[in-house]
């Protein structure tokens, strides 16, 4: 898994070896700040023997007498110092810019593979999921490999080059103050497990916690509707109290962990001290080789500390590394197969043969459904509530491929085509509008990216949308908000259909697209798609009979069956679940009709009136 992570510093081999560079130059800098305050306390304070290259410096720039000397040393650790701190800027900004390009190529990785897996995938697993792998454990790149492994190493570089130094200054002591790794390796080993676990749990929370925030903000209308807003206060609270909770566990154990190595370090530097002002007692140290002992010792238990610190979030990255890799390692169910042709120029000639389909083994929808819609023709789809009419028509875009039997256009099986042509060469309306928050002319221009404002405002009138759009705040520019909240359910669904009109696909899925309108509206709205149909292959899923009544071919499904197929007039006379269909409607409206009854008299949808509830006799 690291190395995977590695790769993602590849594109910034050049600004990882600067920064690799930046930071042995700081290594090397703190190695130095110790040495100034060695030679002021023995050489220039004391009466130590000066050191052969302190005596080099001070004839090279006239210093002789005890003065100019405290001054000298004075200005070089205060130069020390600053270069240190301009040293430590460079290393944070490197560090920051390199893991924040990072961050973002793994996200933008995500995103582009969160979006290729199946429908199915982001019903089971949630949005907010997908919002947290993508904003919080992507984040996992930089925590690892910049702010967690690499410090890592540089710190032991940092305990390896102190401990050779203070090897040359006083082997006892150096041994001395790594006395406490035993122990501490010891405590990191027992400690890493639990919080590597613990993580994981965690992570798990707060992407449920997300799920849960994004629900009900996207299902606000609703909420409020119920009056429900208490009851989702106290499901939020309970899953944060959970949160909060496992979160507190874990900030106890890296409390504890870091308690145990202050500890240790602390234990180390009493014994350190002690035997070093023994050696001073002794004439076997000066003081200042005890100050360098001491601020060696500092910098060298710092690390130590800061690896302890750095652990528990190691973990926690770990855990988020592991969500965001097997997320990535997922197969698409619905992908291209290895040698696709593009859907290119397709007429529209759609056929069913033999297809089934279930969301699970146990959860059959579709049963060996068999139809054909020729080129230009339109198909309607009816059928009770839950007899698999959105999900049959799911299978044309390859939103789901059947578990048997196949879907052609054209005579080639759609799992045959690229998915990105096939795709294209369909529009859709859905029954629930779905709108981006962004302005009326960028929804519209949703179906052509390339489309010029004139085909938009075409499209537009096309829907009968271009009225109340001129009407809005700034027209075409308008923000229509979340959703299209600014918006009637009728006028998005209009901004929807004009969506699909311009991207002007030979293949059109109607899914109750009037669902959201008056009579008034649906009339002409369907005077324009009608315009649309005649060269086209449509599929419409309505319930309305005025949406279907001039169908070529109606399609009735019953529980994931087809129970009829034909004319409106034919299914009328032969077919009882459409017959039932009819009289519910009819009755729905307190109307009678003898011709369900089957007393010869016929009902006939005058055709001059597009209103399911004006009928005429004949």
């Amino acid at each position: 898994m690291i190395g995977w992570l590695l790769g993602y510093l590849r594109p910034y081999r050049a600004s990882f070896a600067v920064f690799i560079g930046v930071s042995l130059l700081q290594i090397l800098i703190g190695l130095l700040i110790p040495w100034s305050m060695k030679v002021l306390v023995d050489n220039v304070l004391g009466s130590e023997p000066s050191p052969a290259w302190f005596l080099r410096l001070t004839n090279l720039f006239s210093l002789h007498d005890k003065f100019s000397m405290l001054v000298a040393v004075c200005l070089a650790g205060l130069f020390i110092g600053l270069t240190s701190g301009i040293v430590s800027v460079v290393y944070t900004q490197l560090q920051v810019g390199i893991g924040q390009k990072t961050v973002l190529d793994l996200q933008r990785d995500l995103f582009e593979h969160l979006q290729k897996l199946s429908l199915g995938y982001h019903q089971k697993t949630g949005t907010g999921d997908a919002i947290y792998r993508l904003t919080s454990d992507a984040f996992c790149v930089y925590s690892i490999i910049l702010s967690g492994i690499f410090p890592m190493i540089t710190s032991l570089l940092t305990l390896l080059l102190m401990f050779l130094i203070l090897l040359r200054l006083e082997w006892s002591l150096a041994l001395l103050s790594l006395a406490v790794m035993p122990p501490l390796f010891f405590v990191i080993d027992r400690y890493s497990a639990r919080l590597s676990e613990r993580n994981e749990q965690v992570r798990v929370m707060e992407s449920r916690i997300y799920n849960l925030v994004h629900e009900v903000f996207s299902s606000i209308k609703l909420v409020k509707a119920f009056s429900r807003e208490q009851h989702e206060q106290q499901n939020f609270f309970r899953q944060g109290t959970h949160t909060f909770r496992a979160r507190l566990q874990i900030t106890f154990q890296e409390s504890l962990f870091s308690f145990a190595v202050t500890a240790l370090t602390l234990a180390g530097t009493a014994a350190v001290l002690g035997v070093g002002g023994w050696h001073v007692l002794r004439g076997d140290l000066t003081i200042g080789d005890l100050l360098i002992v001491i601020a060696y010792l500092g910098a060298v238990y710092a690390p130590l500390s800061a690896i302890s610190k750095t652990i528990g979030s190691l973990q926690g990255a770990l855990s988020s590394a592991r969500r965001v890799y097997e997320t990535l390692h997922l197969e698409p169910e619905i992908k291209d197969a290895p040698k696709v042709i593009k859907a290119g120029n397709l007429r529209g000639h759609i056929k069913f043969e033999n297809v089934s389909f279930g969301y699970g083994n146990d959860r059959p929808v579709l049963e060996n459904i068999n139809f054909e819609i020729e080129v230009g023709k339109m198909a309607a789809l009816v059928g009770l509530t839950g007899a698999g009419k959105s999900t049959l028509v799911s299978l044309i875009p390859r939103f789901y491929d059947p578990t048997s039997g196949r879907v052609t256009i054209d005579g080639v099986d759609v799992r045959k085509m690229q998915l990105k042509s096939l795709r294209e060469s369909i529009s859709i309306v859905t029954q629930e509008p779905i709108l981006f928050s962004s302005s009326a002319e960028e929804n519209i221009r949703y179906g052509k990216l390339n489309a010029t404002r004139e085909e938009i405002i075409a499209a537009a009138q096309a829907a009968q949308a271009h009225d109340f759009i001129e009407n809005l705040p700034d027209g075409y520019t308008t923000l229509l908000g979340e959703s299209g909240n600014q918006l009637s359910g009728g006028e998005r669904q209009r901004i929807s259909i004009a969506r699909a009109l311009l991207k002007d696909a030979p293949v059109l899925i109607l899914d109750e697209p009037t669902s959201s309108l008056d009579s008034r509206s649906e009339s002409r709205i369907f005077t324009a798609l009608q315009r649309l149909m005649k060269s086209r292959t449509t599929i419409v899923i309505a319930h309305r009979l005025s949406t279907v009544r001039n169908a070529d071919k109606i399609i009735v499904l019953d529980k994931g069956k087809i129970a009829g197929e034909g004319k409106h007039e034919e299914l009328l006379q032969t077919n009882d679940l459409y017959r039932e269909l009819y009289e519910r409607l009819l009755h729905g409206f307190g109307l009678e009709t003898d011709a369900v009854a089957g007393n010869g008299s016929q009902w006939q949808l005058a055709d001059e009136i597009p209103n399911d509830i004006q009928l005429t006799k004949s």
